[in-house]
């Protein structure tokens, strides 16, 4: 039995978003509630490097800020 092509996709172990899919900033938010980012790492989110995504991550993850993170 063959793989499914989807089986050769890669794997992130994250979205590459944290987005959430409500955005608060659109309400006038500096921090958006649904994944803690500001109005312009939201805004410029396709443009970021790698590295910069990244950081922007370690920030919202450390802060802990938005609905991705209530349990």
């Amino acid at each position: 039995m063959s793989k499914p092509e989807y089986a050769n996709l890669p794997v992130w172990p994250e979205a590459d978003t944290p987005c959430v899919g409500f955005c608060s900033t659109n309400l006038g938010d500096d921090i958006c509630m649904g994944c803690g980012r500001t109005l312009d790492e939201v805004d410029g989110w396709l443009f970021k490097s790698d590295e910069e995504k990244e950081a922007i991550w370690n920030r919202i993850r450390q802060a802990g800020v938005g609905y991705r993170w209530e349990s």
